[in-house]
């Protein structure tokens, strides 16, 4: 197949970047598949099947060759600070022949791990300031000339929450986040896997901030698995207050509070299907909200959520963690007097 053909066809999915040599990976996929994915993630989807290489400057040849295609619509984007339902909001919001979304594509943290490491090409003119437009690009045709493409990058991904939205005039975006408390009672709920997931975020989000970058691995392992957690969160909040900051005055971005989409989700479903102008008709939002699919566990569709049985969960784990949890929460504020352990991220989505 050439190269051209590869990056218009929807059932290739641009998936990853390969530093050293240069190329990005393309994996055969269906929008069925897309569309059941929780992450973008070959294991999950096809482990066994075959990925594509192409050389970047063979890519960036043939997009030079070809204008961007002026029917499509502008993409629009679901940041989040991680364990803050922006899984349950991606699924809510992808409708079929309306929407379709794309949950954390690597393609996007490779562009932001590009610029964590201030990558330059070697084949190309390229350098990391360059990936998050050229990968959008690619990303794209995943969505029809009807369709709106929503894409939820990974937390670690805000690093270049800009640049996506620079990506493409019309995009914009929401920023979801929780509280120190639900973050920190979330982690522990998904056991040994979520304090190592949250070391993994943590070892990346540091890499953005010049105070941390060069701490030594040794002090990280020596602290426990609460403090990384509320250093962590603190990390991302602070990222994302000054993403939303940057673009206050522009309209283009928003904040909104997780547990406020799990409380109130046609008020919230309502107000982000507005704010992104996705144009889902309000009986089919009311039909979403009200729906037994609500109760589906957005990670894991062979689990059931529900309000109750999250606070009973996080019930039992305070009764268990409860004076390490609150001397933690001590020590983050002891530390950073002007963190809010209940932030209120400016601008808010008007619920």
């Amino acid at each position: 197949m050439l190269t051209k053909d590869l990056i218009a066809d929807a059932r290739y999915l641009a998936y990853s970047f390969d530093f050293s040599s240069e190329c990005v990976a393309y994996l055969p996929v269906s929008r069925e598949e897309l569309r059941k994915a929780t992450i973008l993630k070959r294991g999950l989807i096809a482990p066994d099947r075959a990925l594509i290489q192409v050389p970047l400057a063979e890519i960036t040849e043939s997009l030079a060759a070809q204008e961007p295609s002026a029917d499509a619509r502008p993409p629009q984007f679901i940041f989040h600070t991680a364990f803050c339902a922006s899984t349950f909001l991606s699924r809510c919001l992808d409708v079929e022949e309306q929407t379709i979304g794309l949950r954390e594509p690597q393609l996007l943290l490779d562009a932001a791990n590009a610029k964590r490491l201030r990558w330059r090409a070697k084949s190309t003119q390229l350098d990391y300031q360059d990936l998050p437009q050229l990968f959008v690009r690619l990303l794209q045709k995943h969505a029809t000339p009807a369709e709106t493409l929503i894409i939820k990058p990974i937390n670690s991904v805000n690093n270049i929450a800009t640049e996506l939205l620079q990506a493409a005039p019309g995009s914009k975006a929401l920023m979801l986040y929780t509280d120190a408390r639900n973050f920190v009672l979330s982690m522990l709920g998904k056991g040994e896997g979520g304090k190592q997931t949250v070391r993994s975020m943590f070892d990346l989000i540091r890499c953005d901030f010049p105070q941390l970058s060069n701490l030594q691995l040794t002090h990280v392992i020596h602290m426990s698995d609460l403090r990384v957690a509320m250093t962590l969160w603190r990390l991302q909040v602070e990222q994302a207050e000054a993403v939303l900051m940057e673009h206050s005055g522009s309209g283009r971005m928003a904040s909104l509070y997780g547990d406020s989409l799990i409380r109130q989700p046609l008020e919230a479903l309502t107000a982000a299907n507005e704010f992104l102008a996705l144009g889902l008709p309000a009986k089919q939002i009311t039909a979403i909200a009200t729906s037994d699919d609500r109760f589906i566990d957005a990670k894991n569709p062979e689990r059931r959520f529900s309000l109750e049985a999250r606070e009973q969960r996080y019930e039992k784990l305070e009764a268990f963690f409860g004076p390490d949890l609150d001397d933690g929460l001590g020590w983050l504020q002891r530390n950073n007097p002007r963190t809010r352990l209940l932030p209120e991220l400016q601008p808010a989505l008007s619920l």
